[in-house]
């Protein structure tokens, strides 16, 4: 068996990392819409099919900033950045909530931090609802 090269190993820890995103199912990718503004927006009634209540999803990306959108309620919501604090590393989806693969501190699906080394939550990224409509960024 030939030896593992540095290089190769992180360059499939990134792959595994990459493929095991939670991104929005095809009918949900449909409904978010991308502002020009670099922000997001969905309308409330299609938020069903994105998310549930007590449920967080990654949203897509705010000014280049990976997001998830946390549903508190059946109309109201908070989103926050999905780059860990630590080291900014993206984080992945996992039964619990979110984890980051490079040093294993884990958030709840509200963004509260569970387990470190990162020492605080994730940053919270402004949402407002408006005529039905709820807008990330």
């Amino acid at each position: 068996m030939s030896e593992l090269s540095r290089r190769s190993l992180i360059t499939g820890i990134c792959g595994v990392a990459a493929l095991s995103l939670a991104p929005l199912s095809a009918e949900g990718a449909t409904v978010v819409k991308k502002l020009a503004n670099g922000k997001l927006s969905i309308r409330v009634k299609d938020i069903p099919k994105v998310v549930g209540v007590g449920s967080s999803v990654q949203i897509g990306k705010v000014k280049g900033q990976p997001v998830a959108l946390f549903r508190t309620g059946p109309s109201t919501f908070a989103a926050f950045s999905l780059l860990c604090p630590h080291q900014g590393v993206t984080l992945t989806q996992d039964a619990s909530g979110w984890v980051c693969q490079a040093h294993g501190s884990r958030f709840e699906k509200d963004g509260a931090l569970n387990f470190g080394p990162a020492t605080t939550d994730l940053p919270a990224v402004p949402v407002r609802v408006s005529k039905g409509v709820v807008t990330i960024g």
